[in-house]
């Protein structure tokens, strides 16, 4: 039997740099200064697809054979000569690295240069195996090696069912264009009502959905990440977070957790996620940079309520079954401590030594000390607190009965209650980041109100034609 040798030596380039590729999708640091110094508004994402604001995607290609000390300087590229501020089709570094771009044929394809205008260093490469390249992409016959195990999703294919949206929004006959606040021109909200599987995207010049977004179920959060460059998405019934790329509206990527996720909070720096799941006794812990499962971390009880104290050093939750409060220390060392029982509880926030419950029941309040492991302060409010945000020493608390209660935390004096003139619920409080302004919500009136905290003033009132059960904001418009 005559045994050939570029066939074996093509299995191992294959075996050799799959095993690598699985550890290091991370394009090199000094590809990333040459990227960003030539294509300053290029985004890299965490697959190592590299897209620019034109819509111009480039694939990376790993090296099978690397230079050692490479500078990240371009050697080769189709056309010839070029700089990659004039996005040839082909780039090759110094180390053997590439990108090649993906290119439109005539009736719309997409596909990559001829293959005789691509180096064959470069054709012995591999792409990044976890990388989610454009649906539909056509790879020549002769460069099939360089996709290794990489899976190409159809055109038609789930990876962008979520973008396809619903043609079924009805314009009402009044003008739904309004002039919104200066805090809140040129922004999106993300929508979810209790009873429909779509988010509605609306404008915030708009009363009405621009269009949808559709789920396999219906959802149980959805958090913009990364400058809203990406949105994670949990469905009911599904144990997994579907990661959304907004520029090239696909589904990017599933992170499994084997448990259905319920909440998910961020940490100071937007880099880190915690998720919390309803049946199992753990925390997630997600790196939005590479969007991946970090770790997954043993607690005490099932959490619900999860959230950050404000120094980001303990995870603070309650247990679903029993009401019991625990911290989670932050610190590698995930210390649980048990801190109080408690019941009917509708938000946590936590501040020093200090944990704030809401108290649905008793509509109040409740100030516990994680020292002495009791409520040191009780504070009445108004019916059905709802939910909370902590803002400059002061918790701005939101009530289902219409009514926003300030309470300050250096003194526990209720500065101030703001009665909103609304029919139904209020549900939610969204802080507009960088601003003084607070939106907040009403799960059976469909409208919500722009609210300025400092000058404790409405500066807003706008309608919608759906009911708000949950609300995000994104800092751009989509499409």
């Amino acid at each position: 039997m005559k045994i050939n040798i570029k066939t074996i030596t093509a299995f191992l380039l294959v075996y050799f740099l799959t095993a690598m590729s699985s550890y290091a999708t991370k394009l090199p640091a000094y590809i990333l200064q040459t990227i960003k110094t030539d294509l300053p508004k290029a985004d890299i994402r965490f697959d190592g697809l590299v897209t620019l604001p034109d819509g111009t995607v480039y694939l990376p290609v790993l090296p099978s054979n690397p230079k050692r000390n490479p500078s990240g300087k371009v050697v080769s590229t189709y056309p010839a000569n070029k700089k990659l501020s004039q996005l040839p089709d082909v780039v090759l570094f110094d180390s053997n690295f590439a990108l090649l771009k993906v290119i439109k044929t005539k009736d719309g394809k997409l596909t990559v240069t001829d293959t005789k205008n691509i180096p064959f260093i470069v054709k012995t490469g591999l792409f990044p195996q976890d990388m989610l390249v454009p649906p539909g992409l056509i790879i020549p016959e002769d460069m099939q090696i360089m996709m290794g195990d990489l899976k190409i999703a159809l055109q038609n294919s789930s990876v962008n069912e979520i973008f396809k949206g619903s043609a079924e929004i009805k314009q009402a006959k009044e003008d739904t264009k309004i002039i919104p606040v200066p805090y809140m021109a040129g922004k999106t909200l993300l929508v979810t009502t209790l009873d429909s599987k779509l988010i509605n995207v609306i404008p915030t010049d708009s009363t009405v959905p621009k269009f949808t977004l559709k789920l396999d179920n219906l959802p149980k959060f959805v958090q913009p990440v990364c400058d809203d460059k990406y949105i994670l998405v949990a469905a009911a019934g599904k144990t997994y977070i579907d990661v959304a790329d907004v520029a090239q509206e696909v589904l990017a990527k599933k992170i499994d957790l084997s448990f259905q996720p319920t909440e998910i909070i961020l940490n100071k720096d937007k880099d880190k996620a915690f998720v919390a799941v309803g049946d199992d006794q753990s925390v997630f812990l997600i790196d939005l940079k590479t969007m991946a499962l970090q770790e997954k971390i043993k607690i005490k009880g099932y959490p619900k309520n999860i959230a950050l104290s404000d120094d980001n050093k303990y995870l603070v939750y309650m247990d679903k079954n029993t009401g019991d409060i625990y911290t989670l220390a932050l610190d590698g060392t995930y210390l649980n401590k048990y801190v109080y029982n408690a019941s009917n509880v509708s938000k946590i926030a936590m501040k020093g030594n200090c944990i704030y419950l809401l108290s649905r029941t008793e509509n109040e309040l409740q100030v516990i000390d994680t020292e002495i492991k009791d409520i040191i302060y009780k504070q009445p409010l108004a019916q059905k607190p709802v939910d909370m945000q902590l803002i400059d020493n002061k918790l701005y608390i939101l009530c289902a009965s219409n009514e926003l209660d300030v309470f300050r935390l250096d003194d526990y004096v209720l500065e101030n209650q703001v009665r909103f003139p609304a029919q139904g619920f209020s549900k939610k409080l969204v802080h507009v980041p960088n601003t003084n302004i607070l939106l907040i919500t009403n799960v059976s009136d469909k409208r919500y109100f722009v609210y300025d905290y400092e000058k404790n003033i409405i500066l807003q009132t706008v309608k919608t034609s759906v009911f708000i059960n949950d609300l995000q904001l994104l800092n751009k418009r989509l499409k």
